[in-house]
């Protein structure tokens, strides 16, 4: 998709034809890379994100709004008390880059009314939001870098603001890329001139030999090089022409890629370029960021489970220690035993093992410094610091079994999860468990997320997604002659069927086992065992962790995991 200048100046004109004398209600930070302005022009209220996320660089207007934190970050609170209830002046872009300006009639620290400039560089990794006061100094900058050896640049508050630097032909340098393209020696025409002028994409490229009708050849006469030129001038002043026709490609509700114009016959033309992006970036973001949200989790619960495990085979190498500690007692009472034989420098005493049947000589080693009721002391010392340790570790092992069993059944959930209020929940579950750390601040009210539900010949079948909602499903929803489903010594989901009075038909029964299985860690196996019984029947276990449960009285029906979409109730 080409997020080059071409499309960032429409775009500019588009938000400052919209925008323009616009007032900023509210401002926001949904992500820690991405903020929300609310701004009421021209009668209508609009929302404009803008993000500076590496792998997504963006700003236009959205109908999407998200979950903002309770506690607001510094950045978005310096925004807020500068910008609430400033005016937009105007819009425009900044050395003819990915670069927008959003220029604000604002408030300094005395209340007075002063200009301030809230820019948007949307460059990759090096994308970056900042406030710049009328003298042109940084305010703040949500990205802060001392200095960068690639872009020569500092961005700190206090500092200058100065525009990265640029080694390619600016855009509206007609002159230079004349010359730059009667050095063309062959190959690729959209890769060079891509190669020779700021700003511009493959596509972007392809699109204006498109329309100077230039194939790739040896070299470029005059008439080709100012057919592309004008073209390129076509191109860049787009907007507010006939030509300017924003639109996706792909199906609308399924958008991969937007332009300003047609870039191919598939192109579907959209209402505004802001919803095109909209439609393509906007998507993409829900995507990417429910994928790192996911990953992040795995990571630490990968990091838990790694760690847990490290502690367990700690402590079955040290309960293997403690393996001579009979030994080491026996030793001490043969010392004590033949303590008139052994004397005081002795380095071993060789006396007979009664405790064998043959009672055969045994060398015990000792040490020459102690007298032998003291190295028969020694020995019984290691035995009783043994025997502790035993004790101990044995105890620290069924701990770590019982949490390392627990934190399995936390593995599907994170995967099931596909809501933020689901992913919420996992993260909870793994802040109690200790894989996550605790967040400071004010506590958050959660809104539970709902099981998944399907309907089978009239019978209702909830699906829980993780612990939580497994044991609310089972123990707060479920009624007592409603039916359990689980997988057998498998972690997976809870399934309820509820009967509401009525006998459960064996088909309802087998597809409610088949959905346990498919939401299961068991769900890429052939055949599945699941275990089915009456919610009476089943309590829960005396660890008392969320969704731990024993049950008795079941029946067992062996099935092939199958998520049964035909039946889900959508929401």
């Amino acid at each position: 998709m080409p997020s080059d200048y071409v499309t960032i100046k429409a775009l500019t004109l588009e938000l400052a034809s919209i925008l323009t004398s616009g007032k900023i209600d509210k401002i926001y930070m949904p992500e820690k890379d991405e903020i929300s302005l609310s701004i009421r022009a021209k009668g209508n209220n609009n929302l404009l994100a803008i993000s500076c996320n590496p792998s997504n660089p963006r700003i236009h207007l959205t109908s999407a709004k998200k979950d903002n934190p309770m506690v607001a970050p510094s950045f978005c609170m310096h925004l807020r008390k500068h910008l609430t209830g400033g005016i937009i002046r105007s819009i425009s872009n900044l050395g003819e880059d990915r670069i927008i300006a959003i220029s604000v009639c604002g408030h300094n620290e005395m209340r007075d009314e002063t200009i301030f400039t809230l820019i948007a560089e949307m460059m990759g990794r090096y994308s970056n939001i900042l406030l710049v006061n009328e003298k042109g100094t940084i305010t703040d900058t949500l990205k802060q870098v001392p200095y960068d050896a690639v872009t020569k640049r500092c961005l700190l508050p206090g500092a200058k603001y100065s525009l990265p630097p640029q080694s390619k032909i600016l855009p509206s340098d007609v002159e230079a890329i004349t010359q730059a393209l009667q050095k063309f020696q062959g190959g690729s025409v959209a890769s060079y001139m891509c190669a020779q002028i700021a700003g511009l994409s493959r596509l972007s490229a392809q699109k204006i030999l498109d329309m100077a009708h230039v194939d790739d050849a040896d070299a470029l006469d005059d008439k080709q090089i100012s057919a592309l030129t004008e073209a390129l001038y076509r191109l860049l002043n787009v907007y507010g022409t006939s030509d300017y026709c924003p639109c996706v490609r792909g199906a609308v509700d399924d958008a991969t890629d937007f332009f300003v114009t047609p870039y191919s016959i598939d192109d579907v033309p959209v209402e505004s370029l802001n919803r095109a992006i909209e439609l393509t970036e906007g998507r993409k973001d829900q995507v990417d960021r429910h994928a790192d949200k996911i990953k992040f989790l795995l990571k630490a619960y990968s990091a838990f489970i790694n760690k847990n495990q490290k502690k367990m085979s700690v402590c079955a190498s040290r309960l293997r220690e403690c393996d001579n500690m009979e030994r080491y007692k026996k030793m001490g009472e043969l010392i004590t035993c033949n303590i008139y034989n052994i004397n005081k420098g002795d380095e071993s005493a060789v006396v007979p093992d009664y405790y064998e049947p043959d009672c055969p000589l045994l060398t015990i080693p000792l040490d020459s410094r102690l007298s032998p009721q003291a190295n028969a002391q020694a020995y019984y010392k290691k035995y009783a610091k043994l025997k502790r340790t035993q004790e101990i570790v044995s105890k620290q092992i069924a701990e770590l079994q019982d949490l390392l069993q627990y934190a399995d059944t936390i593995a599907p959930s994170i995967l099931l999860a596909r809501s933020d209020d689901e992913i919420a929940e996992v993260a909870k579950e793994l802040q109690e468990l200790g894989a996550l750390k605790q967040t400071n601040g004010k506590k958050v009210k959660e809104k539970p997320s709902s099981p998944l539900a399907f309907e089978v010949n009239d019978f209702v079948i909830l699906v829980g997604k993780n612990n939580l909602q497994n044991d609310k499903l089972t123990f707060k929803v479920a009624s007592g002659n409603d039916t359990w489903v689980h997988t057998k010594n498998v972690h997976g989901s809870h399934t309820i069927i509820f009967a509401e009075g009525r006998s459960i038909p064996n088909e309802v029964i087998t597809i409610a086992c088949e959905i346990a299985a498919y939401y299961s860690q068991a769900t890429q196996s052939p055949s599945v065992e699941c275990d089915y019984t009456l919610r009476k029947n089943v309590k829960r276990h005396p660890c008392g962790k969320p969704a731990m449960v024993v049950y008795t009285d079941f029946s067992s029906a062996l099935v092939t995991p199958n998520a049964h979409t035909e039946y889900q109730i959508k929401k």
